[in-house]
């Protein structure tokens, strides 16, 4: 239908008359703000010097549109506002087509200076409105990728630093994307050294994580404007200087990695390690460097020490070259066959001293230890842990076990009072019932058929049994 009426507009503007296409210019220009908006928008650059204030008017009539009564976006409507704010934007697209940079500056400014309004003006739980503002900083991007006047390119500059200067749409990554433009464009030693005064701006307020955060991401752009002007060598070294960011530390080490410099990967994470002591993720990160280093050496005392660190730090994770799994393994291989009882319980009696049930679990049953694993589902007998147990401990202990799942499947529906809990009751018998207790399974349906007052919901469940 689109495509047919776009084809009726050609026909009409072909024998139109031009009195008329006036005429109704006119009419609308007068009924219609936003049209007038976009119409006197054709001359801007050409017969008006484009203002970017009009621009950001023409916005702000659009929230105004959109938001109603209560001045705000509802979700529903956040679509056809960036629909309509959207061509605003493809204006400074076309402009920039066709070297009319002055006014593609003015759209892109003027779109700038209302993003502070646009994220805010309402519910973006699509997404729709930091799309416009993600669109505006990518439509400035855009301009630094085009061969424009050097003057033109000076000007740009000036406008990104002065707004990351300012703090413009700081608290949102958007922020850091002004210098990096201004990073883009910077060519002489005065714009390279005002990027470097901005960035070393700022400094830690406080000790929290976004004051750390705000430090760390300057040093990587300040590294980027190196990397731009500087050499290798300068990088290097400003990386050394800095080291406290995590980004520089992986750089340095994959470097000493990849030049085969051991000793030196090894100085770099154990300086991590101790740097960064209470970030346990980053902790985690130099020490599967340390253990790749003395994977390498065949340095079996440390491989362990590391390999019995990740076994126990990575214990609720599966998968993974440094995943508990394969760390134990690595242990077994490594440790002669007669040690091998002692380093097992050295490893439960470090696993209970931390009350880390899923490392003691997994040793018993890598171990076979099946009269230690039922000893503790004697003393923590939930359905959960009877769920979980190997299948070898339902079948050496079964008697015993299916009377604990008996017993806990009863003391679930002596609580459960909604349907969503006699349906789970339900899940639990099929679960008894495919341990081979389906004798005693029965007996808790019957005693639940008779509970009293009746439970219309109870019995329905249980007919589908």
């Amino acid at each position: 239908m689109a495509k047919k009426k776009a084809e009726m507009v050609e026909q009409l503007l072909a024998v139109i008359d031009k009195e008329q296409l006036h005429k109704f210019i006119r009419k609308e220009c007068n009924n219609d703000s936003q049209f007038q908006d976009r119409f006197l928008a054709l001359g801007a650059g050409s017969i008006f010097k484009p203002k970017s204030d009009s621009y950001s008017s023409r916005i702000n009539k659009l929230i105004i549109k959109y938001g109603g009564r209560y001045k705000y976006v509802e979700y529903r409507d956040t679509f056809g506002f960036n629909r309509e704010v959207s061509r605003i934007l493809e204006e400074g697209e076309e402009a920039m087509d066709k070297g009319q940079w002055e006014q593609a500056i003015a759209v892109l400014t003027g779109f700038a200076n209302s993003c502070d309004d646009i994220i805010n003006c309402g519910d973006d739980s699509a997404g729709e409105l930091g799309a416009l503002v993600a669109g505006c900083l990518e439509g400035w991007r855009r301009f630094c990728r085009k061969e424009v006047p050097e003057e033109v390119k000076k000007e740009v500059f000036s406008i990104a630093v002065s707004r990351f200067e300012d703090r413009h749409l700081k608290g949102w990554d958007w922020w850091w994307d002004w210098i990096q433009i201004a990073i883009d464009l910077a060519e002489t030693p005065e714009q390279q050294q005002r990027v470097i005064k901005a960035l070393d701006a700022i400094q830690p307020d406080s000790d929290n994580w976004t004051s750390k955060y705000y430090v760390q991401t300057a040093k990587s752009y300040r590294l980027k404007l190196i990397a731009k002007s500087g050499s290798l060598e300068e990088q290097r070294d400003y990386m050394y200087k800095n080291m406290d960011n995590p980004e520089f530390r992986r750089k340095l080490l994959q470097m000493a990695w990849d030049e085969e410099n051991y000793d030196e990967v090894l100085r770099i994470a154990k300086d991590g390690e101790l740097h960064d002591a209470q970030w346990l993720g980053l902790v985690s990160e130099w020490c599967e460097w340390m253990m790749k280093v003395y994977r390498k050496k065949n340095d079996t005392a440390n491989i362990l020490k590391l390999a019995r660190y990740f076994f126990f730090t990575k214990g609720g994770l599966s998968g993974g070259e440094f995943s508990m799994e394969n760390m134990y393994d690595l242990m077994k291989s490594l440790i002669p066959s007669e040690n091998w009882e002692n380093m097992v319980e050295s490893l439960l009696s470090e696993a209970t001293a931390k009350r880390d049930f899923n490392s003691i679990l997994y040793i018993y049953t890598q171990e076979e230890m099946w009269d230690r694993y039922m000893d503790y589902l004697r003393k923590n007998p939930s359905i959960s842990n009877l769920d979980k147990a190997p299948k070898e401990i339902r079948k050496l202990y079964k008697d015993e076990f299916i009377k604990m799942y008996e017993q806990g499947v009863r003391r679930f529906f002596n609580v459960a009072s909604s349907r969503s809990a006699y349906k789970e009751g339900v899940d639990l018998l099929r679960n008894l019932i495919k341990y081979d207790g389906e004798t005693e399974a029965k007996a808790i349906v019957a005693e639940q058929k008779k509970r009293t007052p009746r439970r219309p919901a109870l019995l329905d469940e249980l007919s589908k049994l």
